[in-house]
């Protein structure tokens, strides 16, 4: 993946962790693991972060990707929905937008 491609997966894990209003330290550790993984440094960080809104539209921002790394951050997203012990409707609702992307 290049910087962009790695920013924006990073953005649709934010979005995700965002789209409930309410951030648990255990969403925030795993977006922090995330963009260690994938080796963002703090500019990166800041950037990914001034560049999330949960109104984006995650179907255009996922046909940005990679198929392979979409279908990675697929399974991303399913992992992060339930750190926090609960399925938000608007976290089920991303990632069904998100696997149609992909035809899922």
């Amino acid at each position: 993946m290049d910087l962009n491609q790695k920013k924006l997966y990073c953005q649709l894990i934010a979005q995700l962790v965002l789209i409930d209003g309410a951030v648990t330290d255990a969403e925030h550790q795993f977006l922090d693991a995330a963009m260690d993984r994938l080796g963002l440094d703090a500019d990166d960080r800041r950037d990914v972060i001034n560049h999330v809104n949960v109104d984006d539209d995650v179907e255009a921002k996922a046909r940005e990707l990679d198929p392979v790394v979409l279908r990675e951050l697929t399974a991303e997203l399913e992992r992060v929905a339930f750190v926090d012990g609960e399925l938000s409707p608007g976290e089920r609702d991303i990632i069904a937008r998100i696997k149609g992307a992909l035809d899922l």
